[in-house]
């Protein structure tokens, strides 16, 4: 109960507050999968409120939807299989997809091939954000019954955020490590039960992830799919700054409001989404990157400058990283924001 009432009840709340529409199932086993707006617990997309917000975000000149029917059925199954078990393949195809898609045609209009957005970058609000605590997914055949994260945030119903909750007692050695092993077993990341051939989470939940966030109040931390418990990271900074969330019973800032107001505020999300996240070779193992929240902020004033500045000078400064930071991918997360799309 402590778990729920001092982590995960707060940080729904804060979602809330952040213009995130929340579906609160309480701390128990979810029986009835409509609550979380699904048919069937097997079920990892929010198929209704996919197709509702994809025809509200793909209009005509006069504000008319222009997708058919047909069209939106089969953009939820492109977006549902990404022709590949692998997990890292399908997390990067499915952003691939994301930045860029089209359907044949616009029966409307009669362009071909038009671009279709599936999460409108520009304008935020016109989106839906919902986050649903104790979301149940069957794994039948797996080591257990089912899988409940503690909460699973849904960006026009595409699962991009899971978030493990822990409480800090005396049957928990680390909370956080915790938490951390935890999300890498709903995602089927282990490597002992990989090698054991034993299939103990759903990776289909962490094909359209971007973030994984492990916390228990006064500590939170987030990561990638390819991150091991050493490359999960603090979020130090609220940039813009804005006042520090605090929660009327908590009545403290923690680690956790810290994070979820840096990285969860859904315009950010989206920003961190599309400029600030990118998969690399590193040595023979490929990656996916997620930026930290010294290059959010560098990046952020860059191109504040650059594009505010008069003159030359105006438009030019110094951005002081300390050795290990990352200025590299700095400069690469500045570029892929100007742009506006992937690097």
């Amino acid at each position: 109960m402590s778990e729920y009432q001092f982590v995960e009840r707060p940080l729904l709340k804060q979602l809330e507050s952040m213009d995130w529409q929340v579906i609160e199932q309480g701390s128990g086993i979810p029986q009835n999968p409509v609550f979380s707006l699904r048919t069937s617990f097997r079920e990892v997309l929010l198929k209704s409120e996919f197709v509702k917000a994809i025809k509200a975000i793909n209009l005509l000149e006069n504000g008319q939807p222009w997708l058919t029917d047909n069209q939106l059925e089969g953009l939820f199954e492109d977006f549902s299989y990404f022709d590949t078990a692998d997990l890292l393949k399908a997390n990067e195809t499915f952003l691939t997809r994301l930045y860029k898609w089209q359907v044949d045609v616009n029966e409307a209009t009669g362009e071909q091939e038009p671009v279709v957005k599936i999460i409108d970058f520009d304008n935020w609000q016109a989106n839906s954000f919902i986050a649903i605590n104790q979301f149940r997914i069957d794994t039948p055949g797996g080591v257990k019954d089912f899988i409940i994260p503690d909460i699973a945030l849904f960006v026009n119903g595409l699962p991009l955020v899971v978030i493990e909750c822990k409480d800090v007692n005396s049957y928990t050695s680390d909370a956080m490590s915790e938490g951390i092993n935890q999300l890498r077993r709903y995602a089927d990341l282990r490597e002992d039960t990989l090698e054991a051939g034993l299939r103990e989470g759903e990776q289909r939940l962490f094909w359209t992830n971007q973030l994984m966030i492990s916390t228990y109040g006064d500590d939170s931390k987030f990561g990638s799919i390819t991150s091991s418990e050493d490359y999960f990271f603090h979020w130090k900074t609220i940039h813009p700054a804005t006042t520090p969330y605090m929660d009327s019973y908590i009545k403290v800032h923690r680690k956790q409001e810290q994070l979820v107001q840096g990285m969860l505020h859904p315009q950010r999300l989206l920003d961190i989404t599309r400029s600030y996240t990118l998969f690399m070779d590193a040595g023979a193992q490929r990656i996916k990157v997620i930026c930290r929240y010294q290059q959010y902020r560098a990046v952020q004033k860059i191109l504040a400058r650059m594009l505010g500045g008069e003159s030359g000078a105006d438009r030019s400064g110094v951005i002081w990283h300390t050795q290990g930071s990352g200025k590299s991918l700095s400069m690469v997360f500045s570029a892929m924001y100007a742009s506006g799309s992937e690097a």
